[in-house]
């Protein structure tokens, strides 16, 4: 697929939280000790984050997105420019804490999104493009589906999302019986 889409999180979730927080730190130009003393956590174990050597807890994790006046997506949240991001079951950058999460996708800007509770029956549906700028993301709750560009489609098991471009030739098609899932639509 020559770089076309990417499975998300081929680094480990500290290596993305700590090249994030880094890059939010120094956006904003605060130094270790600065943000230490401005989200009341200490030097030493944001040291460690940023080395990629952490094991942050959701309360950490929210602590640092709040003094630095970013969303906790922006701290555990991978960064691609690829059209498609597969998310495979068990993949993503995951919070554990009294709350565990598992970071999908965001929505960036204003923008209308669709969300449908979709089932997928075996016959391929083909679907012309949608205007311009419209994004499709779907979580796969049961079953598999091949989903994607017509032209470069992905495989999906239970538990694995994909994003890509609705506004090309693009096709959903349940492979060895029906499937189920969350697509969301979101328009620019």
């Amino acid at each position: 697929m020559g770089g076309y889409y990417s499975d998300a999180m081929s680094s480990t979730p500290a290596v993305t939280i700590a090249a994030n927080l880094r890059a939010l730190r120094e956006k904003q130009g605060l130094s270790v000790a600065a943000l230490a003393d401005r989200s009341g956590i200490a030097r030493a174990t944001l040291t460690k984050l940023e080395a990629g050597r952490g094991n942050p807890t959701i309360d950490t994790l929210y602590a640092l997105a709040d003094a630095l006046g970013s969303a906790l997506g922006d701290l555990i949240g991978a960064r691609t420019t690829a059209p498609v991001e597969v998310i495979r079951a068990g993949g993503g950058t995951k919070v554990r804490g009294a709350v565990s999460a598992r970071l999908l996708d965001r929505v960036h800007g204003h923008r209308l999104a669709e969300l449908y509770d979709v089932d997928f029956a075996t016959t391929a549906r083909h679907a012309d493009p949608h205007p311009a700028g419209v994004v499709e993301s779907l979580l796969l709750t049961e079953g598999r589906l091949r989903v994607g560009p017509a032209d470069a489609p992905v495989e999906l098991s239970a538990g694995d999302f994909v994003r890509f471009p609705g506004d090309v030739p693009h096709l959903y098609e349940a492979l060895g019986g029906p499937a189920h899932g969350v697509l969301v639509v979101s328009h620019p």
